[in-house]
């Protein structure tokens, strides 16, 4: 019973030190995913982060491609840390 439950912190506490130093790289995809999927002015005029306006020349809509690379990245993420966590619990 006792070598159960030190397989059990052992494999919490390796999914966590995956999750960890992780953060910084699930914190800028979600950051690219939150700006990505926006409509920006692409004219050039009044800064690169520019919202569309009704006088907007033009825009620019959400990037699909780097939405789905973010969403990939994350659940990679989350897949590495699981298998950590179920390769550490092993006996």
């Amino acid at each position: 019973m006792p070598d159960k439950i030190i397989r059990r912190l052992r494999a919490g506490a390796a999914a966590l030190a995956v999750t960890v130093l992780l953060a910084p790289v699930h914190g800028m995809a979600v950051l690219v995913f939150l700006f990505s999927a926006e409509r920006y002015d692409s004219s050039g005029q009044g800064g690169p982060f520019r919202s569309c306006t009704p006088d907007s020349l033009s825009c620019a809509g959400p990037n699909v491609p780097l939405m789905i690379g973010c969403v990939l990245v994350v659940a990679g993420g989350v897949l590495l840390a699981y298998w950590a966590g179920r390769r550490a619990a092993r006996p």
